[in-house]
This record gives C-alpha cells, structure tokens and sequence, in this order.
C-alpha cells in the first residue's frame, strides 16, 4: 500500500529516504535520531504505537534540529515536527484506536466483505494466494446460500480479492 495522504506513513517513507539517500552520516544526533524516529514511526504504522511515542518524536526532532550539523538533518527532523503539529490527532488515532483513516497503514487495516453487496460469485476466493476466503459458491435452488467471508489472521492484504470483486464488496476497514 502506498502512503495515500497518511501522514504517519508519509513521514514515515520520506525519513527512510533520507537515511538511505540523503543523510551525510557525520554527525551523531542526526543518524542515530533519524534512525530512533523511523523506528518509533514503525512500530506506529504497524498498530503498536504509545501514547509516549508523541512526545519522544517531538524530542528526538527538537534534538536534532538544536544539533545536526547540516540544514539536510535540520529539514529532515523539522519536517517530522512540522508533521507532529499539523497530524497529532491522525497520529493519536494510529497510537490510541489503532486506527488509520487513509486505510494505509496494512497492518491496521482490515479487509472484510459486506454481506449485503456479496453476489456469492466466488472470484475473490479463486484468486486469494493466502486461501483466507471462506465460503461457497452461490447455488441457485438453495435457500440458504452464505456469502463470503475473510480471515484475517491468514490474509496478507494483498488486494487481489478487491481487484476482482465486480460487486465491490470487499472494503477496507
């Protein structure tokens, strides 16, 4: 999934670039607080965040902007403070209701299929790798057709159910 507008993840992907494009690696604060962000920023995106990790991301940026030694670090972290000022209730949402409204964070996503919009076809079935699909194709002389169901524990949030559901049942919760 790409960061479509999430700004956690937004600030999360631009950090990796800089460590891994941009950063000069001379100075201390800057390469060992991008990579303390990145690692608070990612245990955020994957559901595991803290109320805590707020406040140490505003520190660590706050520290490197005081310290870095280029304007490189100093934009770096002063884009992640800039992010936490304008974001703090997406952020708060990731961290307190696991929650990520751009539905891009994959690990605090869900895929479901809505009963209602179900046709039974069985197309997401077919095509999901993970087999995380339950059910059974629609048989028309029985009354008691279920539709489809996903398991979420087994699904990988691939997306090639929701390439393939014509119905657009399967939403991203």
């Amino acid at each position: 999934m790409s960061s479509d507008g999430c700004p956690v993840l937004i600030v999360l992907e631009f950090l990796k670039g800089f460590a891994k494009d941009k950063m000069c690696g001379k100075c201390l604060p800057c390469m060992l607080g991008t990579v303390r962000m990145i690692d608070v920023l990612e245990r955020i995106t994957n559901g595991k965040g803290e109320e805590e990790d707020i406040v140490l991301l505003d520190e660590i940026s706050s520290y490197i902007v005081d310290t870095a030694r280029c304007k490189l670090g100093k934009d770096a972290a002063t884009f992640v403070k800039d992010s936490l000022s304008s974001s703090k209730n997406e952020y708060e949402e990731h961290i307190k209701d696991k929650y990520c409204a751009q539905k891009s964070c994959e690990t605090i996503v869900s895929y479901q299929i809505n009963s209602e919009k179900c046709t039974i076809c069985g197309a997401c079935k077919e095509v999901c790798p993970e087999d995380a699909i339950v059910g059974e194709k629609m048989v028309s002389y029985l009354s008691d057709n279920k539709p489809y169901y996903i398991k979420n524990k087994k699904c990988t949030k691939c997306g090639e159910c929701l390439a393939v559901c014509e119905a657009d049942a399967i939403e991203i919760v």
